[in-house]
C-alpha cells in the first residue's frame, strides 16, 4: 500500500469518497422515498427524486467540512474520513428506521430514551439483536475503514476541493428554493415529503412564491387524489353510528391558559364545571392554532399535518354527524380563513361555516352569539351541533368596561410597547378577557337550555395556551412551555356524573372522546392517536410541538422532556416537571420513563 502522503492534499478524495455514499443515502432511506414519492402525482416526481439525490449530497458535504482541519495531518485524515463516513452511516440506518416507525427523525430525546434498557425491550429489542446489531455496525465501519483509507491515498491530489464543496452548497440552495415553489403549487404534502432525509428544514416562502406565480397554493384533484392513496384507510362516516343523539356545544376559548379556570377569572365557569367533569392536566397539542385545530377536528397528532392536510382529507367527524341527523354551524370569531382551514377542515361545512365576523376583538364574539341564536331558533326537534370559537382573548385582550376587573392592566394600545411591558400588566388584561368571555358563556349556556328546553353536552377547552414573560415569551407559537399549552378542558353531560380527572390529556382525545360519549363503538386506534378522556391511563405521555418549527415537547404526569428536531446530541434534551421546573432527579427520572415516554410516539406514528 502506498504510503500517506505529506501535506493536506487528501482533500478532495475525501470529499469524492463521501460523495460515493449519496447512493447508498438514498438506498437507506429507500422506503420512506419510495412512500413518500407515492404520495404525490407523477408529474412531481422526478423533481422530487432529484431533490433527495441533492439533499444526500448536502449531508456529505457537510461531513467533509467537519473533516476540513484534520486535512493537516494527512495521516489522521486518511482515518477520520472513513471512520465518520462509516459511523454515519450506521447513523442514518438507525435514523431511517426511527423515521419509518414514528414518523420523527433522530434527536436527542430518542437517544436518550433508546439508551434505556427498558426503552429497548419497549420495542421488543433483545440483548441478542443489540448485540448482533453493534456487531454489524462495527463490521461496517471496518470495512469503511479499510477501503476508505486505500482510496484517499490512492487518489491524493494537490487540486482543491473547496469548489467542488462550493458549488455543492449553491446546488442545495437552488434545491430548497424549488422545494419551496413544489410546495407553494403542489401543497402541504409536497412539504412532507421533502423532509423525508435528516436536517432538512423547510422552506415556505408562499409570499414571495406569490409575487412570483401570481396567486395563492391551490390543491388540485390529482394531488389530493394521489396523496390520499398513500395514507391508511379514513373511516368511513356512514359507518358511525350514535346510541344517543343529545345537542352539542363545543366551544374553543383563544388563547386560554388552564389557570384562567378559578373562581376569580372566571367564576360561572367554574359554578358550572363543579357539576361536570374537569380534565385537569389538559394539553394542546400545538401552541399555534391551525395545528391544535387540525388535532380537535381530526383526531391526529399535530406533526401530521403536512401529511393529512396537505393531501386533502377532511376530517370524518363532520360527515359522521350529518349521518346521523344532526343539523351542525361552525361560527369562529377567530377567523379560520387566513389559515387555508376553510377548505381542510371545514371543507364538509362550507356552508354552515361563518367566520368572517364584523368588528373586532369582543365585539366578533357578540356577532357570533347573535348568529348562533339565529341558527339555534331556526331548528326543530333535531339535534344540533354548535362550534363557537370565542376570540376575546386573542392577544390585545379585547372586553367592554363591564370586566374592567383586574388591575393594573395593559390599555391594549401599541403592540411593539406590549412586549416592554411587565408581564403583569398583559396578565391583567387577559384576565379580564377570559372574564367577559365567562359573562357571555354563561350567558349563552343558560339561554340555550330554557330555549331548547335541554341541556346539551358542552366541551369548552382553549386551543392553546398564552406567556405573560414566561421564558422570555409574550403570547403563543413560540415555545412548548407550560404557559402556552396547558390549557382547561371541562365537558358538562348531563347523563354523566361531576369527577375531577387526573390523567394526562390532550386535543388528539376530544374525537374520541365525543363520539364514545355519543356511543359510538369504533375503536378509537382505527381513526385516531387519541383516547377517550375517561379512560386515558393514569402513567401516559402526550406529545405537543410549536408546529411551524419542529420543537416538541413530550409530557407525562410528573415528567415533561422538551426536544429539538434537528438536535442530535445527547445533551439536546431538556427534562422538567410539566411546569418547566429543573429536576434535581430529571435523568433517574427519564430513564425510569424511558418506555412511557417510547410508547407515546410508537402510539402516534407517521401518518404517510
Amino acid at each position: 500500500m502506498r504510503a500517506v502522503p505529506a501535506g493536506p492534499l487528501l482533500r478532495r478524495p475525501g470529499l469524492f469518497w463521501l460523495w460515493l455514499h449519496v447512493p447508498l443515502t438514498l438506498a437507506i432511506y429507500g422506503p420512506a422515498i419510495q412512500r413518500a414519492l407515492a404520495s404525490v402525482p407523477p408529474s412531481y416526481r422526478v423533481l422530487l427524486a432529484a431533490s433527495y439525490a441533492v439533499q444526500a449530497s448536502l449531508l456529505m458535504t457537510l461531513l467533509y467540512l467537519l473533516t476540513w482541519p484534520l486535512a493537516y495531518w494527512p495521516r489522521v485524515y486518511a482515518v477520520a474520513v472513513p471512520l465518520l463516513a462509516g459511523a454515519a452511516m450506521v447513523t442514518e440506518y438507525v435514523d431511517s428506521q426511527l423515521y419509518q416507525a414514528v414518523g420523527f427523525h433522530m434527536n436527542g430525546l430518542f437517544l436518550r430514551v433508546l439508551s434505556q434498557p427498558g426503552a429497548l425491550r419497549e420495542v421488543g429489542i433483545l440483548p441478542r439483536d443489540l448485540a448482533v446489531a453493534a456487531a454489524g455496525a462495527l463490521g461496517w465501519i471496518g470495512l469503511e475503514l479499510a477501503l476508505g483509507r486505500r482510496f484517499l491515498i490512492a487518489f491524493a491530489s494537490p487540486r482543491r476541493a473547496a469548489p467542488w464543496a462550493a458549488a455543492m452548497l449553491v446546488v442545495v440552495v437552488v434545491e430548497r428554493l424549488g422545494a419551496a415553489a413544489l410546495t407553494f403549487n403542489g401543497g402541504l404534502t409536497l412539504d412532507a415529503a421533502s423532509q423525508v432525509l435528516p436536517l432538512q428544514p423547510p422552506m415556505r416562502l408562499n409570499g414571495q412564491m406569490r409575487l412570483l406565480f401570481g396567486r395563492g397554493p391551490r390543491l388540485d384533484a390529482m394531488v389530493a387524489e394521489t396523496a390520499r392513496a398513500a395514507l391508511p384507510r379514513e373511516l368511513d362516516p356512514a359507518s358511525v353510528r350514535f346510541t344517543r343523539t343529545p345537542d352539542v356545544v363545543f366551544v374553543l376559548i383563544e388563547s386560554l391558559r388552564a389557570d384562567f379556570l378559578d373562581p376569580e377569572t372566571m367564576p360561572r365557569l367554574w359554578a358550572r364545571s363543579r357539576a361536570g367533569a374537569v380534565f385537569e392536566r389538559h394539553y394542546a397539542t400545538s401552541s399555534s392554532t391551525h395545528y391544535a385545530l387540525f388535532s380537535l377536528f381530526y383526531g391526529l397528532q399535530g406533526h401530521k399535518l403536512e401529511t393529512v392536510v396537505g393531501a386533502g382529507r377532511a376530517p370524518f367527524v363532520i360527515r359522521a354527524l350529518k349521518a346521523n341527523g344532526y343539523r351542525t354551524r361552525f361560527i369562529a370569531a377567530s377567523s379560520v380563513d387566513w389559515m387555508e382551514l376553510t377548505e381542510f377542515v371545514f371543507r364538509d361545512a362550507r356552508d354552515e361555516l361563518e367566520t368572517h365576523l364584523s368588528g373586532m376583538g369582543e365585539a366578533r364574539d357578540r356577532d357570533m352569539l347573535a348568529r348562533a341564536w339565529r341558527f339555534v331558533d331556526a331548528g326543530g326537534p333535531e339535534p344540533q351541533f354548535l362550534f363557537l370559537f370565542f376570540v376575546g382573548t386573542h392577544f390585545r385582550y379585547s372586553y367592554p368596561p363591564r370586566s374592567d376587573r383586574f388591575g393594573p392592566a395593559w390599555d391594549g394600545s401599541g403592540t411593539y410597547r406590549a412586549a416592554h411591558l411587565i408581564p403583569e400588566l398583559l396578565r391583567q388584561r387577559a384576565r379580564n378577557a377570559a372574564y367577559e368571555v365567562d359573562w357571555k358563556l354563561e350567558e349563552f349556556l343558560a339561554a340555550y337550555e330554557a330555549r331548547r328546553g335541554r341541556a346539551p353536552v358542552v366541551f369548552i377547552t382553549g386551543d392553546h395556551g398564552e406567556a405573560f414573560g414566561e421564558h422570555g415569551h409574550i403570547g403563543h407559537t413560540s415555545d412548548v412551555s407550560e404557559a402556552q399549552l396547558y390549557v382547561p378542558m371541562v365537558i358538562l353531560d348531563p347523563a354523566a356524573p361531576p369527577s375531577r380527572q387526573a390523567a394526562v390529556t390532550s386535543h388528539v382525545d376530544v374525537l374520541p372522546t365525543l363520539l364514545s360519549l355519543l356511543g359510538d363503538t369504533h375503536a378509537p386506534a382505527t381513526y385516531s392517536d387519541g383516547v377517550p378522556m375517561f379512560a386515558a391511563p393514569a402513567d401516559r405521555y402526550v406529545l405537543a410541538t410549536v408546529g411551524w418549527e419542529p420543537r416538541h415537547a413530550v409530557i407525562g404526569r410528573n415528567l415533561k422532556a422538551t426536544f429539538f428536531a434537528f438536535d442530535a446530541a445527547l445533551g439536546g434534551v431538556t427534562v422538567t416537571d410539566p411546569s418547566d421546573r429543573p429536576l434535581p432527579d430529571g435523568d433517574a427520572r427519564f430513564a425510569a420513563e424511558a418506555p412511557r415516554i417510547l410508547r407515546a410516539f410508537r402510539d402516534a406514528g407517521p401518518a404517510q
